[in-house]
């Protein structure tokens, strides 16, 4: 691991100044966005951050709370066309074709954990129906068995209540949006094949819905 992460120019000095000293800030005010272990972002090196996904403002939300930028896998389909194309990937964001197993996508943020990037990928794959959860495929579990970088489960909670998919407009929220993130789950000594990258896929599942009911458990007892 080099623990150095790559970002073009562009990102570096117009892209990524504007979003944390400027926009981020104004982000979580106006969308009533709070977080619990996110500290563990600063840890040197590099993660896995593994969110569940259910609205189109999941990454943009991520960034809006990481301490620094973080290296998005995105679907394809956000990277059409030339100028779309440059502004995703001076956003470190790498395309994924969600219609197979994209190991060109995969083996790319493999690279990036090697230079010493945080990786979001979401382990559901597609957007989740509102409070619910998908199941967890097995790229999170291709990367994390590849590499042997820990993962970080993270539950997002009311993020469609700023964008839902049926409502495409921006709405400030009722009620908060939690970001609540886990402890890096270390998978080592897995195989390296389809069942082992399913296991951690479960696994990562688990531990983002265990952290829903502990917010929810919190919230119930006033500990919030």
């Amino acid at each position: 691991m080099s623990g150095r992460c790559r970002v073009r120019p562009f990102g570096r000095f117009v892209l990524k100044p504007l979003w944390f000293y400027l926009l981020a800030p104004l982000f979580r005010k106006a969308f009533k966005v709070r977080t619990l272990g996110v500290e563990v972002l600063k840890r040197p090196g590099p993660l896995i951050v593994a969110p569940n996904h259910r609205s189109y403002i999941d990454p943009p939300l991520m960034n809006a709370v990481s301490p620094e930028p973080l290296v998005f896998l995105a679907k394809k389909e956000l990277f059409e066309g030339r100028l779309k194309n440059w502004l995703f990937r001076n956003m470190n964001a790498i395309p994924v074709d969600r219609s197979r197993a994209d190991l060109e996508a995969l083996n790319e943020a493999l690279e990036r954990l090697k230079e010493g990037c945080k990786v979001c990928i979401f382990p559901e794959g597609r957007r989740a129906p509102e409070n619910g959860f998908l199941r967890g495929k097995p790229g999170v579990g291709y990367l994390a068995v590849k590499s042997g970088v820990p993962v970080v489960p993270v539950y997002i909670h009311n993020s469609t209540k700023i964008l839902s998919s049926d409502n495409k407009k921006f709405r400030i929220p009722d009620e908060e949006v939690w970001v609540v993130f886990g402890k890096p789950l270390e998978f080592k000594g897995l195989p390296d094949n389809a069942r082992g990258y399913k296991e951690v896929a479960d696994r990562v599942m688990e531990e983002i819905k265990a952290l829903a009911r502990r917010l929810e458990e919190a919230k119930a007892g006033g500990g919030t």
